[in-house]
């Protein structure tokens, strides 16, 4: 299958007590190698400039196509855990893509970091793909003081009537629904005109929500760092989703790929499909 991924690839300055170091990220980064491990032709497009050159080559490297729209700047975050828990910062941001249709895709992943994918390229997307899956993080930040802070997504409606699949953490519940229990949140969503709305609760598992509401449970396993396991659970659920059409599934199959990531730092540990299905089999049972 052809999968797509839109959004910024981000270079992360991490600071914690006793160390400080930098790394590429991004929905762009863990979606791509995700979908790849589990035998996609992936496709990437995203802004940056010289600076992502070494990293672009790594994902080529896994037979990822990239795009990369020149930029002035990349994306950078500060990631700052030395206080305890996280703060984020923006130092600079790539910019808005510019989305112009070059090929038909089978998914297409819409992964905005910090608002760069605009109304239009959603609309001219939603007609490149079989199915559009959206994650909804990069749409409810913005900037105090440099800090990242949440905010209510105010133009959800018009965005999400485009969405064939939805992914919400935890931490952003407040940013697009008013309502406290989980699923009416997930009812809300839905009657925006998304399909099946992915809400993932870290190491409570996640609910998906279609036809039926499944509660799906967190694969138990050593937690080293959590960064990027919503956008494999995203990304696996996307791809099973597009091959089965089954929701329970998709977000087994999702549980057990998102398990593996958080074994280790960055992207080091995102697994082929083979071991992907092991974990998912013993979910199942």
């Amino acid at each position: 299958m052809k999968f797509l991924i839109i959004g910024n690839i981000t270079k992360d300055i991490i600071r914690r007590k006793k160390e400080g170091r930098y790394a590429f990220g991004g929905n762009a980064s863990y979606c791509s190698i995700a979908a790849a491990k589990l035998g996609c032709e992936t496709h990437v497009l995203s802004r940056g400039n010289d600076e992502l050159v070494e990293w672009v080559e790594n994902l080529k490297n896994h037979g990822i196509s990239v795009e990369l729209q020149e930029s002035e700047d990349v994306t950078c975050f500060v990631n700052d855990y030395t206080e305890g828990g996280r703060k984020q910062y923006v130092l600079s941001d790539a910019g808005k893509i510019d989305y112009k249709s070059f090929d038909k895709f089978d998914v297409i992943f819409l992964g905005p970091v910090f608002n760069e994918i605009t109304l239009e390229c959603v609309k001219k997307a939603r007609k490149d793909c079989k199915i559009l899956s959206l994650d909804a993080q990069g749409f409810v930040r913005t900037l105090k003081d440099k800090e990242v802070v949440k905010n209510f997504w105010d133009d959800r409606e018009i965005f999400l009537k485009y969405v064939d699949l939805l992914k919400v953490g935890r931490d952003e519940i407040t940013s697009l629904s008013k309502e406290s229990d989980y699923e009416k949140v997930c009812e809300e969503l839905r009657n925006l005109g998304v399909k099946v709305v992915e809400l993932t609760l870290g190491e409570n598992g996640s609910i998906i929500a279609g036809e039926k509401i499944h509660r799906i449970p967190a694969y138990k396993t050593t937690l080293v760092d959590k960064t990027g396991s919503g956008d494999v659970f995203a990304t696996a659920f996307a791809i099973r989703y597009f091959e089965t059409k089954n929701e329970l599934e998709s977000g087994l199959f999702a549980s057990a790929a998102a398990s593996f990531v958080v074994e280790d730092f960055g992207t080091k540990n995102i697994v082929e499909r083979e071991k992907v299905m092991k974990r998912f089999k013993e979910l199942v049972k």
